[in-house]
Formats: C-alpha cells, sequence, structure tokens
C-alpha cells in the first residue's frame, strides 16, 4: 500500500502529454521564427503537468528557429490542427509573425472555437494584430507597453500588472509571467487548487493574486524620451553591464567607448533632459527631480573612468521618495 501511496505523488511529473494523448483540454501552441523559448515552453510545463494535451504547431508544419537559436519541430502544421480548448500565442520576435496573413488567419479562426486564448510577453502583439485586442484589456513585455498603446489604439493597454483577464482572452506580461497566466487558465478550467498543485509541483512560487510585477519597478520613471532628445555621438558605442532595483530605487551602468569625453557626454544627456519640461536640475549637478505619480523621483548620472578617455563609465541613478 506504501509502495502504491507514495508512486501516486509521483504522477504529475508524467503528466506532460504526447500530442496524441486522449485529454479532456487541447492547448495549441503557436510557434513561429523568432519565438521565444520561455514563453511557450513555461506554459507547455504548466498545461502538461496539469494534465492537458499539447500540441505545437508552425504554419507548415516545419521547424521552427526560436530568438536564441534553438531549433524546435512543431507536431502539426496549420492546416493538420483539430480545435483547441487554449490556444496559446507567445512573444519573442514578433515583427514578422505579427503581419504574417497566415499566422493572423489561424490565430482568428481557432481563437473563434477557443474556451480561452492566451497571449505571453509580445505575443499581445500578434493578437492586436489579428484585431482580438480590440475594446479588451491588454498587457505585454514591459519596455514595449507603450509601443502596444501606440500601434493599436483600439486596446486598452494597463501597465499595472501581471496578467490581464477579459474573461476568455488573457494577456501575460514578459516572459515568466506566462507561467503565472497559464496556471491562472488552469484555475479557470479546474480549479485553483489543481493549479496550486501543478505551481507546487514545478516549484514555482505562484501568486494567485498577481505577484510580482515588473513595470512596478522605479527604472519606469526613466525617461524614455530621451532616446530622441539627447544627440548621440555617431560613434557611440555603448552596452550594458548591469540594471537592477526595485519598486524605491534603480541602478544601471553602461560601458561606453567613443571619440567624445565622458564629460561631453555628460553634457548632450544634460542637454537632452532639459527640453523635457517635467525635469528640473539640482544647481552644480548631473541630478534631475520630477514629481511623478505622487512621488518625488531624482535621476542621477556619474562617470567612472576606464583604459582611456574614449573608454569609460555610465552610471544612471534613480530614486523615488514621497513628497
Amino acid at each position: 500500500m506504501s509502495v502504491l501511496f507514495f508512486g501516486l505523488l509521483s504522477l504529475p511529473a508524467l503528466a506532460a502529454n504526447a500530442p496524441s494523448s486522449p485529454s479532456e483540454v487541447r492547448v495549441g501552441v503557436v510557434l513561429f521564427d523568432g519565438v521565444q523559448i520561455i514563453d511557450f515552453a513555461g506554459p507547455y510545463e504548466v498545461f502538461g503537468n496539469a494534465g492537458f494535451g499539447v500540441v505545437t504547431l508552425s504554419h507548415d508544419g516545419k521547424p521552427v528557429t526560436t530568438a536564441m537559436g534553438l531549433t524546435v519541430t512543431p507536431d502539426a502544421s496549420f492546416a493538420d490542427a483539430p480545435p483547441f480548448d487554449v490556444l496559446l500565442v507567445p512573444g519573442g520576435d514578433v515583427g514578422d509573425a505579427q503581419k504574417d496573413p497566415q499566422v493572423l488567419s489561424f490565430i482568428r479562426e481557432h481563437a473563434a472555437g477557443s474556451r480561452h486564448v492566451l497571449s505571453v510577453c509580445t505575443g499581445a502583439f500578434i493578437l492586436a494584430g489579428a484585431g482580438l485586442l480590440d475594446g479588451q484589456q491588454a498587457t505585454t513585455f514591459t519596455p514595449r507597453i507603450d509601443e502596444l498603446a501606440r500601434q493599436f489604439p483600439a486596446v486598452n493597454v494597463i501597465r499595472d500588472v501581471r496578467w490581464a483577464d477579459n474573461g476568455r482572452i488573457v494577456t501575460a506580461a514578459g516572459l515568466s509571467s506566462g507561467l503565472d497566466a497559464a496556471l491562472h487558465v488552469v484555475a479557470r478550467l479546474k480549479g485553483t487548487e489543481k493549479a496550486q498543485s501543478v505551481a507546487l509541483h514545478l516549484e514555482y512560487d505562484w501568486k494567485p493574486e498577481g505577484g510580482f510585477v515588473r513595470s512596478r519597478m522605479a527604472d519606469r520613471h526613466v525617461p524614455r524620451s530621451l532616446d530622441k532628445a539627447v544627440e548621440w555621438p555617431k560613434d557611440l558605442a555603448m552596452s550594458q553591464e548591469f540594471s537592477l532595483g526595485d519598486e524605491q530605487q534603480w541602478r544601471m551602468r553602461f560601458h561606453v567607448t567613443a571619440g567624445t569625453t565622458a564629460d561631453d557626454l555628460l553634457q548632450r544627456i544634460a542637454k537632452g533632459i532639459a527640453s523635457l519640461p517635467e525635469w528640473t536640475r539640482e544647481p552644480g549637478t548631473n541630478r534631475w527631480t520630477a514629481d511623478k505619480e505622487g512621488r518625488r523621483v531624482r535621476l542621477e548620472l556619474d562617470t567612472t573612468a576606464g583604459s582611456s578617455a574614449s573608454d569609460y563609465r555610465l552610471d544612471l541613478r534613480v530614486a523615488t521618495t514621497l513628497p
């Protein structure tokens, strides 16, 4: 009896179904060149361990190359796809996919008969391109939230969530958010206890109320318009060494190589910030303040010498306090 009992405890590990396995819930996963691995692999693990039947598809059934160079062979082509209960649209490099008539037509057709449609990360751009998010709330990968709003003004883009649920259509924020949204879909179909069981088996700290939201972090206050406001040197090469923080503070460091000196680069950036009306410079410093979302935000720039005058580090710090 004890052998049988403890054997049952391991059953979830066997739940990731082959495509032909009979299952009460069928999931179709749309793949395309440039797809992000975690966007489909994370939800695949969730749905498979929930006992759902999962089928991966590309338009011609041929292998696709992911955004990180992994080759993935799908189970079927669009033409051979059965109906699905859940349609999963992952993100990645979606520039081509969101305009591909075959991809958009397939998604529209199968979304119509699905109980749930789930996008992950920039997969929201594909759903929006198919017209499925018009009048719906939607979110996406944090650095591209503003772009989603600009490209698709009929979509009610929201920023402060890990996933957005419209009842049938669910959009997840970036990357690992797909795990949470997939668990949310499992909870919708099979109950919260089932979803929590799957999360525990995956050793994943799922928070049904939402959990970590990347778009709440303090780097949201860094003015995106600086890209266009600053007259960047034409020979500038800048790579990010780190970017980290929390909701109250953030630090970024960039390795810079350019014919322009560190002081000149700071002056160029300062001139760009001066063109942004909401920011006020503290006299004699490379610090600026602005009032945003009911908080006082301080932005500070500094440089550290490198191996030569044309090789140095640029540091950017953001801190928020109550006024």
